[in-house]
């Protein structure tokens, strides 16, 4: 049965990375912290020119020049097929990100989190048989990793320790406002209903979910800005905000779905909002503390997203696509990018730098996987 789902969620995996589908389900992973040694499972991070025998990576900048962008997005890291591709980035900084991703296939399914260390990329300790990990974030003071086999992974410590999620679906984004009001949001993108739980600080519990469209089938990214302002993105063009403490389903102007969301405080307490996605087309929305705007637009599906403290956002997806959309508006312009493989996230830090990070997910297994850096001066 783990074989059958485990060939089922690679399946989806590649739907969900190739025209923004979803992914499948298996059984819940949970445990004690008990690690594995990373030094056997660790795989191959090379630093920028250096190429893994194992990766197959097209013309790693714009132009085909062979230099990169100056003082634009650079290829700091390649991972080989025995880590995978990197899903998610975050951090406090630049220089203390981390990365977490996997690799699957043939019934299998292996997850990492890399550290930096300066030029290196250092992989942490995880709890055994940790499978395919899907995202990484805050929660008050904690750290979490959620991913495949309803796998939910707190640093605790100097250790991740898995905690049992009640559920047995691939969950893939994570976000909380403090250490006890923690939400992560899954699904199997096929056929079930999508899934939102929540952590009080003990325990994961499943939330129920309004009335959403019959297309919906998981909710892929959740974030906010406080307890009382959070949203998700997910399958079948659905956007949910927690309001007044319940949870409230946006009309979705069509059933392309959203893949991530992000966005920033405002100076009258509410949020600003832009999520992405899209299939053969990008769509973007924002919410401007009231409503959505949203449109369909001519380049690739986007994957992610983040935003800046005055709004301006950049958006990551297909074909390598890197874009800059000003504040306030709806029309994302393409900036130069080193690579073709797809981006799946991005994340920015104060000083204006930002990480992107990504893989060769429109190929079949095994995957290789690629992280950016742009430096944060005045070009784009």
């Amino acid at each position: 049965m783990r074989v059958l789902r485990m060939q089922r969620a690679t399946l989806a995996l590649l739907a969900l990375l190739t025209v923004a589908a979803s992914c499948g389900d298996d059984a819940a992973t949970t445990g004690s912290g008990t690690s594995s040694d990373p030094s056997t499972s660790a795989g191959s991070v090379s630093s920028t020119g250096e190429t893994p025998t194992s990766t197959t990576t097209a013309d790693t900048t714009a132009d085909g020049s062979g230099e990169p962008p100056a003082g634009g997005w650079q290829v700091i890291a390649q991972l080989d097929a025995e880590l995978g591709m990197a899903m998610s980035v975050w951090g406090s900084s630049a220089a203390e990100a981390m990365i977490a991703g996997g690799q699957q296939g043939d019934g299998e399914s292996r997850g990492f989190v890399l550290r930096r260390d300066g030029d290196d990329w250092t992989p942490d300790a995880l709890p055994a048989d940790t499978p395919m990990l899907d995202w990484i974030g805050q929660a008050g003071d904690d750290v979490w990793t959620v991913g495949l086999l309803g796998t939910a992974l707190r640093r605790e410590g100097e250790a991740w320790v898995a905690h049992d999620t009640a559920t047995t679906v691939t969950l893939w984004g994570v976000w909380g406002a403090a250490s006890d009001d923690v939400w992560a949001v899954g699904g199997d993108g096929v056929a079930d209903p999508p899934t939102l739980l929540h952590f009080d600080g003990a325990s994961w519990s499943l939330v129920p979910l309004p009335t959403l469209p019959d297309d919906a089938h998981a909710l892929f990214k959740v974030w906010g800005v406080d307890a009382e302002h959070v949203f998700v993105a997910g399958d079948g063009g659905v956007l949910l905000r927690l309001e007044v403490g319940e949870w409230v389903a946006e009309a979705p102007g069509s059933i392309a779905p959203f893949i991530a969301l992000w966005g920033r405080g405002s100076s009258d307490g509410m949020a600003e909002v832009v999520a992405v996605g899209g299939r053969s087309n990008a769509r973007v929305a924002r919410f401007d503390g009231a409503t959505w705007q949203d449109v369909v637009l001519m380049p690739a599906g986007l994957n992610g997203v983040w935003l800046d403290p005055d709004g301006t956002g950049t958006l990551v997806g297909r074909l390598g696509g890197i874009f800059e959309l000003p504040a306030g508006s709806l029309d994302p312009v393409a900036v130069e990018t080193p690579t073709n493989l797809v981006l799946h996230a991005v994340h920015g830090f104060d000083d204006g730098s930002r990480v992107a990070v990504g893989g060769s997910f429109d190929s079949a297994p095994p995957w290789v996987g690629i992280v950016l850096e742009h430096p944060g001066d005045a070009s784009p």
